[in-house]
This record gives C-alpha cells, sequence and structure tokens, in this order.
C-alpha cells in the first residue's frame, strides 16, 4: 500500500492512473484495479488503455492519440530489476502507423509511483508548449516556453534548478519538436524508447513530464520480498560487458543502476574518457557510431561514445542513426546519392563533425535532413527503388531487422513475425544463452554453459525437448509461445531485460536459473497467489490484445505473419557475438548455421503450430471465438476482427 494520499488498501499499486488532457487542461484519474487484475500493469494495462482510448484510424502526431506510459506492480517495492516503465501509443515510426510500445528505466517510473500513480495517459495537444509537472498527487500543466528548443541536457538541467535535484523526468530533444518520425523519449539517467514517441510529445507540445515522489510503496511479504531480492541478487552475479574501446581512450569505472537496483547490469556502463568525461552509456547505443570511428586508426574511441551523446542530447534513435549512416555509405559507393544532395561530405566519416552535421541537419530537418527525418523506410519511397536497394537487412520500421534473424536462430522468425517492431527482449533469450555457450566454447572459465547447461535451460525456459536443437523447426512453436508470454508478463510487472528471466547462473548446482521467480516476487510483493503458468497466461491474454489491435489496425494474417525476405535468400555469415554462427549439438558437437537460410517449408510449419498452440484457425491465422472468450477478451463482440 501507498503511505500517502492513498484509498487502496492494495499492495504493489498505488490505486490510481492519472489522466491528462493538454487540448482543455482536464486532470482526472482512472482506477487500477479495474485493470491490474487480468493485466497487472506496464504492457499489459498500457495495451488494453490503447484499445480503449485509440481508434484505428488515428494518426500518430495528431491530438487524438494517447501516449501512455504504465510502472508494474513491482516498482518501487525494493524487488531487483523492476525499474522499468512503458511508453505506448501509435507509432509514427512504423510504417504504416500502428501501435508500438517502448521500455524504459532509471528512475521516472518508480518516482511516479512514489508520487501517486500507477501510470500516465496523455492526451490533445497544447496551444503553446508546456511541461507537465506532478508532486506527490499534485498535478500542474506549467509553461514550457523557455525549455521549447532546448536538448535534452539543458532541459534536465533547468527541471532540477526549478524543483529541486531529486526531481525526475522523461523529455524529447529538438528532433521530438520537429516531429522527426524517429525520435526518442529519454530520461534523466540516458534511458530512451524508440518508436517515435518523442514525436508523440512534440506534436502535442509537450517538452517534458517532471515528478517529485515521496512516498513507500510497500510490500505485503517484506521478509519474503527480501529474502527473494537477496536470491535475485545471487543468481545474477556474472562479469560486466566487454568494450570494444581503445582503453587508453574510454574505459569502464563501473555499472550506472537503476532505483533501488543491486543486480549486475551488463548494459548500463559508467565510462571514463581521455578527456576527461565522465558518461553513462549502454547497449546497442555505445555502438551507433563505432564501426565507422574503429575503421580510422587516426581516431580516438572517444568520438564514438561521445556520438551517443549527440543523439540522445537531440533525441534521435542510434539503431536508426547507424542504419542511416551505413545506407548513406551504401548510396555513395553505388554512385546513388551525390553529395551535392546530400550535403555531407563523406570523406570525413568517422569524424565528430560528420556525425554532428547529419543529426543536426535531422533533428532540425534541415535539407537532406528533412527527408531523413521522415524515417529511412519513408525516405527510400521518396527517393525510388535505387536509393531503397541499398539497404540493409537492418533497416526496419522501428529497431534492428537483422539482428539475431531466423537465418541463425529459427525461433526468432515467428518473434519478428508477430511483432511490430524488433523483439529485442525475446530476441535476447536465444542469443545470450547461445552467447554464453560460445564463451564457453572459447575459455570454459569464462562461462558455465555448456551443451548439457544449454539443452537443460532451454527444456525448462521453452517449454519443449527438442527447443535446443536449431538445426530443426521441431520445438520452435512453443519456445517462441513461453518466450513471447514471459516477456509481455515481464514487461507488465517492470522487470528488466538486463537481469530476466534469469535463465543461467554461475551459482547454481546445474547453473540453470529459476523461472518461477518473477511469480513468486510477484506474491510476495502483492500478497496474491501467483506461480509461472499464471504469469505465462496473462502474458497470452496481453499478446492476443495486442493482436486484436493490429488486426483493427489492417494487419492481415498470414499475409503480414511472415518474416522479412532476406531471411529465405541471403545466407548467414556472421552473427554479433557468434561470428562463426556456431550452434551446440548432440553430446558435446558443435555445428553451425553458417551459410544457411531460413526454409519457407519450414517457417510455415512453425508457423502453423504457432497458431494452433495459440488456439488459433491454423488455415487463416484468425483468432478463434472460443480462445477469446476463454482469455476474456474484448474482441469477441466485433465479429469483423475474426474474418
Amino acid at each position: 500500500m501507498i503511505s500517502h494520499n492513498q484509498t487502496t488498501t492494495s499492495f504493489g499499486w498505488t490505486g490510481k492512473i492519472l489522466h491528462v488532457n493538454l487540448s482543455d487542461g482536464a486532470v482526472t484519474r482512472l482506477a487500477t484495479p479495474a485493470y491490474s487484475d487480468k493485466y497487472l500493469g506496464g504492457r499489459g494495462i498500457a495495451t488494453r488503455l490503447y484499445w480503449e482510448m485509440v481508434s484505428p484510424d488515428t494518426d500518430a502526431l495528431a491530438p487524438d492519440n494517447h501516449l501512455i506510459f504504465m510502472t508494474g506492480p513491482l516498482g518501487a517495492t525494493g524487488a531487483q530489476g523492476a525499474s522499468r516503465f512503458v511508453a505506448a501509443g501509435k507509432s509514427p515510426m512504423t510504417l504504416p502507423e500502428k501501435f508500438c510500445c517502448g521500455n524504459l528505466g532509471g528512475y521516472f517510473g518508480p518516482y511516479l509511483k512514489r508520487a501517486g500513480f500507477d501510470g500516465l495517459v496523455i492526451t490533445g495537444r497544447a496551444d503553446r508548449p508546456v511541461y507537465l509537472y506532478i508532486d506527490d498527487g499534485d498535478v500542474q500543466i506549467r509553461d514550457g516556453a523557455d525549455l521549447w528548443g532546448q536538448g535534452v541536457s539543458a532541459v534536465q538541467e533547468r527541471l532540477k534548478n526549478l524543483h529541486g535535484n531529486a526531481t525526475r523526468m522523461i523529455t524529447t530533444g529538438i528532433a521530438g519538436e520537429n516531429r522527426c518520425r524517429s525520435a526518442n523519449i529519454m530520461t534523466d539517467n540516458e534511458g530512451s524508447a524508440t518508436g517515435g514517441f518523442g514525436a508523440v510529445m512534440g506534436s502535442k507540445r509537450l517538452k517534458a513530464v517532471a515528478v517529485n515522489g515521496s512516498g513507500t510503496i510497500q510490500a505485503a511479504r517484506p521478509d519474503r520480498l527480501k529474502e527473494l531480492s537477496q536470491k535475485a541478487v545471487e543468481l545474477n552475479r556474472k562479469d560486466p560487458m566487454f568494450l570494444p574501446f581503445n582503453p587508453d581512450q574510454v574505459w569502464r569505472t563501473g555499472k550506472s543502476g537503476c532505483f533501488q537496483c543491486g543486480l549486475d547490469c551488463m548494459y548500463r556502463n559508467r565510462l571514463q574518457t581521455a578527456s576527461g568525461q565522465t558518461l553513462v552509456r549502454k547497449c546497442q547505443s555505445m555502438f551507433v557510431y563505432f564501426p565507422w570511428v574503429a575503421g580510422r586508426p587516426d581516431l580516438s574511441s572517444e568520438i564514438a561514445v561521445t556520438a551517443t551523446g549527440i543523439c540522445n542530447d537531440r533525441s534521435l534513435c542510434t539503431m536508426e542513426m547507424t542504419n542511416i549512416i551505413q545506407w548513406l555509405n551504401a548510396c555513395h559507393k553505388a554512385g546513388v546519392l551525390a553529395e551535392k544532395q546530400t550535403g555531407l561530405d563523406m570523406s570525413q566519416l568517422g569524424t565528430l563533425e560528420f556525425f554532428t552535421d547529419l543529426a543536426d541537419m535531422i533533428s532540425r530537418r534541415q535539407g537532406f535532413g528533412d527527408i531523413l527525418a521522415e524515417g529511412l523506410l519513408r525516405a527510400g519511397e521518396t527517393l525510388g527503388p535505387e536509393a531503397r536497394a541499398q539497404f540493409a537487412p537492418e533497416v526496419s520500421g522501428v529497431g534492428d531487422g537483422a539482428t539475431y534473424s531466423a537465418r541463425e536462430y529459427l525461433m526468432n522468425g515467428l518473434l519478428y513475425a508477430f511483432s511490430p517492431r524488433q523483439p529485442i527482449a525475446m530476441l535476447h533469450e536465444i542469443s545470450r544463452l547461445t552467447g554464453l555457450w560460445v564463451m564457453h566454447r572459447n575459455d570454459p572459465k569464462s562461462s558455465p554453459v555448456s551443451n548439457d547447461v544449454f539443452r537443460t535451460a532451454a527444456a525448462r525456459f521453452w517449454g519443449h525437448e527438442r527447443a535446443w536443437d536449431l538445426m530443426t523447426h521441431e520445438g520452435k512453436a512453443q519456445a517462441a509461445v513461453k518466450i513471447m508470454d514471459r516477456t509481455l508478463a515481464k514487461d507488465s510487472l517492470g522487470l528488466c531485460d538486463s537481469c530476466w528471466p534469469v535463465m543461467i547462473s554461475w551459482h547454481t548446482p546445474d547453473h540453470v536459473g529459476d523461472p518461477d521467480l518473477e511469480a513468486r516476487t510477484f506474491s510476495a510483493v502483492t500478497g496474491m497467489d501467483m506461480d509461472d503458468a499464471k504469469l505465462h497466461a496473462v502474458g497470452e491474454r496481453i499478446f492476443n490484445l495486442e493482436r486484436l489491435i493490429h488486426i483493427r489496425e489492417g494487419h492481415q494474417p498470414l499475409v503480414d505473419d511472415d518474416v522479412a525476405a532476406y531471411n529465405y535468400t541471403e545466407p548467414v555469415q556472421t552473427v554479433f557475438m557468434n561470428p562463426d554462427v556456431l550452434v551446440p549439438g548432440p553430446g558435446d558437437q558443435v555445428l553451425t548455421r553458417k551459410g544457411m537460410t531460413l526454409g519457407k517449408e519450414a517457417f510455415a510449419a512453425m508457423r502453423r503450430e504457432f497458431y494452433q498452440l495459440r488456439g488459433w484457425d491454423p488455415d487463416t491465422g484468425v483468432q478463434l471465438p472460443d480462445t477469446l472468450d476463454r482469455l476474456d477478451l474484448p474482441g469477441r463482440a466485433d465479429q469483423s476482427l475474426l474474418r
């Protein structure tokens, strides 16, 4: 329960969701319990709110799009790795525009709960730049004129000066203000959510949301929660992520944790540079410009991590920026785009000046940057087939379209086919396990994942005794179902992809983690009965509701339930963390998928089995009425969605 301004007696949730209409200034509150029983929080409740509030013909940048931020019931309770919150709405980045989610960590989500709210829904459009200030239950729409036109770091400094150093916030940079379709939402701890939600903020003339919260979120069984949190910390202990930067130029000084989190995080790094910069960098964003900097021995690695900061301050998606640079370089080499047309000196690729100029022209929509600000997919439509022909497989609507593709890890074809964006949290389940196995092969002391451990973990977490065999499609549909449902439930609890699920541990006798730990933690926080099967059932409900939304917005089963064509035609040559595309075989054998593609018949067989496991019509991919009834979903009443 909440220690202030609360009428609810539930543990884990505050009981209220804030609803703000920027068009008329109305501030209302929704009751969380109306949604939490079936959808928990986070992604689940956000999806249900979207279903109720956003019509299928709404434009992403129109006032009636709703920008939804939802925390999970574990946030701010002391549960480990539970600081995440979800941003959801109609995405301007996808083509066509459709429902999409992003996921952020840091401090904003927990502080929103400490201020008395499980979530925040924003609709309408202000008649001037504004920001939202939430202070322990008090909500104000404030003038944001002096913040407009400022970068993310300047906004953060200004809001902390106004409201105190404890203030936490989300904001967007000038790319969001100018409605660049790939503009991010940024937190004050270098967290970001792709999907173009920064552009949605800009379209609403909402520069930032600042929050101060001093409440305490209590657990129903605090001693049990403490015990489980200690177990999570112990099971999760591991070495930090390897960084490929020149250690004389950029080096790691430690991790940069999120609120109340003591887990070992591979992705959030605190860095020091030779010039004296102290930076927080994480995961893919660290490497947005790295390949081109590393390709020039005369340049410092510091340029690469500085480039990340340039994206963050302007709120540009680093995945989109990487793809833009790769595409520009390919066009230059093919003679498709002249430097006079782009305004870029390609001989300077790799320098800080080149990256800064590119970021500025996109975020300010200047010159050729105005075309790029519409996103690469739309730029390809504008510039024609020769330009589109230079796209790498990585180019997709939201995220990277070729990372851990179906060519190397077969079940990933289903993960991509049923997501409107790169399903990176799902992809990590396969790539991490495989990466740890590759590390063990190279040096058994570096990882405990032998062939036997790989097989045991795969069977336990993916639900099929043949799920481990990456040379056959057998068991991959079941694995995809388990991965999807677990991820959606995890996103609804507010748990971090960096640490959850705990599939592998250096500190258990068999080196396999604990698939029930999330459910037991939920029970300790809320006092409610939960196990792994029930948690997966919630994930199944959320997945099916997302499916209803996508169909309502024009998704065509069978036709759109497919992977990008390159998976069928272009043999895989290398994979991040697994350059030789190795996979475990029977016994201690080592096999490789290098040079292989995804077979169309194999994918069709996986997809048909997936439909059957989901309780959908195996011939059409349409959800059956009995399935919607079983899951108590709203689409049953709309027969047009079941055709």
